[in-house]
């Protein structure tokens, strides 16, 4: 069967250039972080709340505090791998961005931790301050903000329902 001459040629443009775009990102990499901004709270004091936008590897003082913190590493689609103990992203693209941070008081490393996009924030045995994701600005492309990320949509099977299981024989 053959096509009419439109559909066809728009079949080969669009067959000419997916796999240019898809080239494309893969080639230039993972996005470039302009600047992030972050939510902070302090385990101790639940009244203390913090908005921060930051450049990664900046340092910055959180509150009228001794501490201090940077976001020293991005990882677009955050993963962990059990086995070598270590973080991993899973492609280049942000469908689960997290950004390591270090927490210094007084100058001297006190945590390290993670902030992530639409998930709790994390917390150490000893950490007192959690940090989370509420937008990351990118060079050449969209930010992203809370709702944007993948990872709170992954989807998660049907609750095992007694009365819709068909019964056995």
């Amino acid at each position: 069967m053959t096509r009419p001459a439109p559909a066809a040629a728009l079949v080969a443009l669009l067959a000419l250039s997916v796999p240019r775009l898809a080239g494309a990102a893969a080639s230039h990499g993972p996005p470039q972080v302009e600047s992030v901004v972050f939510v902070i709270t302090h385990r101790v004091f639940p009244d203390f709340f913090e908005v921060d936008s930051v450049r990664l590897k900046e340092e910055f003082r959180v509150g009228d505090t001794d501490y201090s913190a940077r976001a020293v590493e991005f990882i677009p689609d955050f993963a962990y791998d059990l086995k070598a103990h270590k973080a991993l992203s899973r492609s280049q693209e942000p469908l689960n961005p997290a950004f390591r941070i270090i927490v210094k008081q007084k100058g001297v490393p006190k945590d390290t931790t993670w902030a992530f996009l639409n998930m709790p924030p994390h917390f150490a045995r000893t950490s007192l301050l959690a940090f989370q994701i509420a937008r990351i600005d990118f060079r050449g492309r969209p930010p992203m903000m809370t709702g944007d990320s993948t990872a709170s949509r992954v989807p998660h099977p049907p609750a095992a329902d007694s009365a819709a299981a068909p019964a056995k024989p």
